[in-house]
């Protein structure tokens, strides 16, 4: 089967529908979202819809969905996510709210582990920066393969004590022997100096990983961040993908 696998869209629609036309085009099967739809982003209900309408979709929690449904959750926000958690909280359906407070922690299969931030007690949203981070993920694994999101970032760690950054084009072979922590990087919010939103397409026959980034209208779903009275940060990280 032909994985597509996504994470961190933060209410960015205008990135969201182009990865959803590409992996039509690159023939995907199943999608998987690991989290974070919303936050920062202007369309949060449309986003949260879109995901919600993909044919054979499954959705993990990222932090940012339970900060808009569980207050508790909101302690580490600094001042900017905080008012993205805010603007959202008033923004979404009561529908919308209960598919986020609903969504389950980890999805796994037989080969692989999905999950927001970190297989390692996934609920407190550690960053996997590091082989210290990676470690505790490959302590926590069942699976040859995670597949994380939560830092915006790609990059691949394996227990042999790698760590490369994910670029456009680069395709990642599974070896025997070998387990994987693998960041798909972010839909809505690039933090690694390339603004394209960015994912994976996983092809569990051929045991290739391969990091997709497609460009999409940053300027128009900046001006929604901007007419919505979000931070102008907001906005501008998105022009710049930092």
């Amino acid at each position: 089967m032909k994985y597509l696998i996504f994470s961190d869209v933060h209410g960015n629609l205008e990135a969201l529908e182009a990865v959803v036309v590409r992996g039509k085009t690159l023939g995907v099967e199943f999608y998987i979202c690991l989290g974070d739809i919303i936050g920062y982003g202007a369309n949060p209900n449309e986003c949260i819809d879109t995901v919600r309408n993909l044919p054979d979709c499954v959705c993990v929690k990222g932090n940012h969905d339970a900060a808009v449904v569980d207050p508790s959750e909101r302690s580490f926000f600094h001042s900017v996510a905080l008012e993205g958690v805010l603007y959202t909280e008033a923004e979404l359906t009561k529908d919308n709210k209960k598919f986020i407070a609903d969504l389950p922690y980890v999805y796994t299969t037989e080969l692989f582990i999905a999950v927001h931030a970190s297989p390692y007690k996934p609920e407190s949203w550690e960053y996997v920066l590091d082989q210290g981070g990676a470690k505790r993920s490959f302590g926590a694994m069942q699976q040859q393969v995670a597949f994380i999101g939560h830092s915006h970032t790609p990059v691949v760690f394996s227990d042999d004590g790698r760590a490369e950054r994910f670029l456009p084009g680069d395709r990642l072979k599974i070896a025997k022997g070998i387990r994987y922590v693998v960041n798909v990087g972010s839909v809505g919010q690039p933090r690694d100096g390339n603004p394209d939103a960015s994912f994976v397409v996983f092809d569990d026959q051929t045991l290739a990983v391969e990091i997709v980034r497609v460009e999409y209208d940053r300027k128009a779903a900046a001006e929604k961040i901007l007419k919505a009275g979000l931070p102008p940060v907001l906005a501008e990280r998105l022009l710049v993908g930092y």
